[in-house]
């Protein structure tokens, strides 16, 4: 790619520069105080250096000899622009070489800003000191082409700082997703690899963490919620094994993630894990859940304790079927009315365990419903009355709904 500050033209035409003001030239005087200063330039470097060394961000960060000779490169460019001299090549590229080395650094965009544009001030007070006071109407004149060429600069070390920051969030997502990837497929017990992950995510693997689950229909609402309800918060966002996963530090003291977090979210919300280390066993516990949710009846998060059932049928595969077949197998008798009447009598009493609250929902009698329970316990010899067998009940009735699913 062409860069203007080279001053060649790829196609031999004459280049715009910063501060050429639609081809004005440069003023004889102003040239004279260019060629002054870059005779003299170390002494500008010191007087920067002097300057921007009371910033702290600097003095912790970047070392004196960094300081100056960027400064000098930085001097020895700007100088040239202002001047309308040509720029080597080893001055053109000084703008995003500067930028890329102070995002690396760490300096914050804000202070780098500042110390950029304090060029012009140490550029400006050598000018006046270089003046006589009869001269000085024609060094105002050349005010506006010095400050252009300073926010010319400034605006290109701006936006090689933001690329760079741009590539090195890339790299530090690209590391995080992959130790990540790899603690969750792990047991949690490689506390090297748990004491990097805590290290990226910036946490203690001490710390109590939230793990919820998305299957891929409900993702782009876990995405969302993330963004828009948890972003004070440390998160990490990660697609694992079709699923995606959302680890986050709980606040210090809580019990249960914020209600707010994953209010109207459909997913699978699983136990807190108590460091860093439990996360991968509590993520394989959601990615259970998360695999049996039913994309029509689930509105919001859903907990082990709330899909232990669907959870457990999937488990146990032929023998959950098995156990629906030896439980159920006498209701098949029943005309298929009958037989729906039956199982809703028998699953609304186990929601309640009150026969007056059964019968209210149902539309009858108490009665009907006491007949319907004992003409259920005489067909399959389980009484939904007595709660061990009512859980035997309901889990057969699971494992029933589960093949039928996978019949169909």
């Amino acid at each position: 790619m062409h860069n203007p500050l080279s001053g060649d033209d790829p196609v031999g035409g004459a280049v715009s520069r910063p501060g050429d003001e639609a081809g004005a030239p440069v003023s004889a005087e102003l040239r004279a105080l260019v060629r002054d200063c870059l005779d003299d330039v170390d002494a500008l470097v010191v007087r920067y250096v002097a300057e921007v060394s009371t910033f702290e961000d600097y003095r912790s960060t970047v070392t004196h000899d960094d300081l100056r000779d960027t400064a000098r490169a930085c001097f020895e460019l700007l100088l040239r622009l202002i001047g309308g001299l040509p720029v080597p090549g080893e001055l053109s590229g000084v703008p995003e070489r500067l930028g890329r080395r102070r995002a690396h650094q760490g300096i914050p965009l804000e202070r780098l800003l500042q110390a950029v544009r304090m060029d012009f001030r140490v550029l400006w007070t050598a000018f006046l000191e270089r003046t006589r006071p009869a001269d000085l109407p024609e060094l105002t004149r050349g005010a506006v082409r010095v400050w252009e060429v300073v926010e010319f600069h400034t605006v290109q070390v701006h936006a090689a700082y933001l690329d760079e920051v741009a590539v090195l969030a890339r790299e530090r997502e690209r590391e995080r997703t992959a130790l990540m990837g790899r603690l969750l497929a792990s047991d949690g017990r490689d506390q090297q690899l748990v004491a990097q992950v805590a290290t990226l995510l910036q946490v203690s693997t001490q710390s109590d963490f939230a793990v919820a689950t998305a299957p891929p229909e409900f993702q782009q609402e876990l995405r969302r919620a993330v963004a828009a309800r948890m972003s004070h918060h440390v998160t990490h966002l990660q697609e694992h094994n079709g699923m995606l996963v959302l680890v986050a530090r709980l606040p210090r003291a809580a019990r249960t993630p914020p209600p707010d977090w994953l209010d109207g979210v459909p997913c699978a919300l699983g136990p807190v894990a108590h460091g860093l280390a439990r996360v991968p066993d509590v993520v394989r516990v959601t990615e259970a859940i998360a695999a049996t949710l039913d994309g029509d009846e689930t509105s919001g998060p859903v907990t082990l304790s709330d899909a232990w059932m669907p959870v457990a049928a999937a488990r146990l595969g032929p023998v959950g079927e098995m156990l629906a077949d030896a439980v159920l197998a006498p209701l098949d008798q029943l005309p298929p009315q009958e037989r729906e009447r039956l199982l809703t009598t028998v699953i609304t009493y186990c929601a309640s365990g009150s026969v007056a609250e059964t019968a209210r929902q149902s539309y009858c009698h108490r009665n009907t419903v006491l007949n319907r329970l004992s003409r259920f316990a005489e067909l399959t010899g389980y009484q939904p009355t007595r709660p061990s067998e009512a859980a035997t009940v309901l889990f057969a009735l699971r494992c029933s709904r589960g093949r039928a699913v996978r019949d169909t």
